[in-house]
């Protein structure tokens, strides 16, 4: 008796882990287009029999049937760790070209509207001013040239300004969607720690919180350590900025000009510690910081101030040459020691500030401080000063061709950069996720596994009926 009723149990438990292995495969096929989601399997392992044999059992040990364990996700710690540290990678430098191509097409370099081509248009100007020193139409071509020169500064600065402001805006939005992840992590941590205790099923939320990590990764090099209960620590910069159930806010921190930023460097730090740095080095927060450091001697800093350093010193050097010859000249009246640039403000931006002296053919000293001279040679000599190893222009050309070797190497990481994301979330997909050729086939093998365990219980229903009822008429 005891055997029979056995071998109802027996077949029930093959007929609730296939109906449980049909529905899982169901539900795999129906996330089969949803990002993130990571296939689930059915585990299961045998129930062995009894350890003893008795006259029901007839001498032989067989098992009790199938008994479901739980439901694996079918990923892998390794490849999600390897699409993470790429996701990092690719956000750094992926960041990093898209502020050095706005500062590189800004510059208009080559092309007529850049500041190559306003240089050799004044530079032209003055040399029509040199064969005609006390010409109205000389002047006036040479003082528009000027003007265009200046104007032309003037923009760039104002260009990369605006590029550094709007970077900085772009970096605090980033910074918050760092804090909205890892609240999504504390989040998941405590919910999928309390459905896990409780013994149930968190693996679509599991799929969430990698989802949030694989975000905190690209946008600020986050790397993870596993608890010991299951929880997943978020560790930014070196410091745990997720623990558990708890997320730590981060704020941004430093000037919010690009001309103070050298006294009061941007950086990522936290709320309720400001001052206090996070050093990353990865991800995008990263690459977007370090573009908006101050520029430095060694031309070292990021992209916008090195731009905008760049047209102050253009100006300076600009005022300085300009100036040394033109103050040795003489103007048509006879006047020496003209100024030809100044800049109307003591304090500022050099380019913002520089500003033209003459206002006409009477306050240029293009000749030589002769009495009554009017030979040129003054005009001439600043036309010269477009040549030559310490000109403007080669200083300009120098930082074009730095800016573009950068550009250019910036680009060529982050396209393998890229790359290798791609790589890693593709072996990721094709380790986890939903392949409908292998559910399919799976479909069948556990539709046929339920239509036989139906036709056991049938078999043994069956048994039963005539153990029971009809032994038991007979009997009567």
């Amino acid at each position: 008796m005891a055997s029979t009723f056995g071998a109802f149990n027996t077949a029930y438990s093959g007929l609730a882990a296939a109906r449980a292995a049909l529905e899982l495969t169901g539900q795999n096929v129906a996330n089969v287009n949803t990002p993130g989601y990571t296939r689930q399997r059915v585990d299961q392992v045998s129930v062995p029999g009894t350890d003893y044999a008795n006259r029901f059992t007839l001498g032989l040990n067989i098992g009790q049937g199938t008994q479901i364990t739980g439901i694996s996700r079918l990923g892998d710690a390794l490849i999600d760790s390897r699409v993470r540290d790429t996701a990092a990678t690719s956000g750094y430098w992926s960041s990093a070209s898209s502020a050095l191509s706005t500062v590189e097409t800004g510059l208009a370099e080559p092309g007529s509207n850049g500041l190559s081509s306003a240089l050799t248009a004044f530079w032209n100007a003055w040399g029509a001013m040199s064969n005609s020193p006390t010409s109205s139409s000389a002047a006036s071509t040479l003082l528009s040239t000027a003007q265009s020169l200046t104007g032309r500064i003037a923009a760039g600065y104002t260009a990369a300004q605006t590029g550094w402001t709007n970077q900085r805006t772009a970096t605090s939005d980033t910074v918050a969607q760092i804090n909205q992840a890892t609240s999504a992590v504390a989040t998941l941590n405590d919910q999928i720690l309390r459905i896990t205790v409780s013994g149930g099923n968190a693996n679509e939320l599991m799929d969430r919180r990698d989802a949030a990590l694989t975000t905190l990764s690209t946008l600020a090099g986050a790397t993870t350590r596993t608890a010991a209960n299951g929880s997943m620590d978020v560790i930014i910069g070196g410091s745990t900025v997720v623990s558990g159930g708890s997320a730590k806010a981060l704020a941004l921190g430093g000037s919010a000009s690009m001309e103070s930023a050298a006294g009061h460097p941007i950086q990522l730090e936290f709320a309720d510690k400001p001052g206090t740095a996070l050093r990353v080095e990865s991800g995008t927060v990263a690459a977007q910081i370090s573009s908006l450091a101050a520029a430095t001697p060694e031309h070292t800093g990021g992209a916008f101030a090195e731009a905008a350093a760049a047209y102050d010193s253009m100006a300076s050097t600009l005022e300085q040459k300009v100036n040394a010859a033109h103050e040795a000249g003489q103007t048509p009246s006879g006047a020496t020691g003209a100024k030809f640039f100044d800049f109307s403000n003591a304090t500022g931006s050099r380019a913002l500030t520089l500003t033209i002296v003459p206002t006409s053919v009477a306050g240029i000293a293009a000749s030589s401080a002769t009495p009554g001279s009017s030979d040129g040679q003054v005009a001439d000599a600043i036309s010269q000063l477009g040549t030559g190893a310490d000109a403007p222009d080669a200083d300009w050309s120098t930082f074009v061709t730095r800016l573009g070797a950068l550009t250019q190497a910036a680009t060529t990481r982050a396209s393998v950069a890229d790359s290798a994301a791609t790589a890693a979330t593709t072996a990721q997909t094709s380790q986890s996720g939903v392949d409908l050729d292998e559910e399919t086939a799976n479909l069948v093998v556990f539709q046929h596994a339920y239509q036989g365990a139906a036709r056991v219980l049938s078999a043994v229903d069956e048994m039963l009926d005539t153990l029971i009822n009809r032994t038991g008429a007979g009997r009567g």
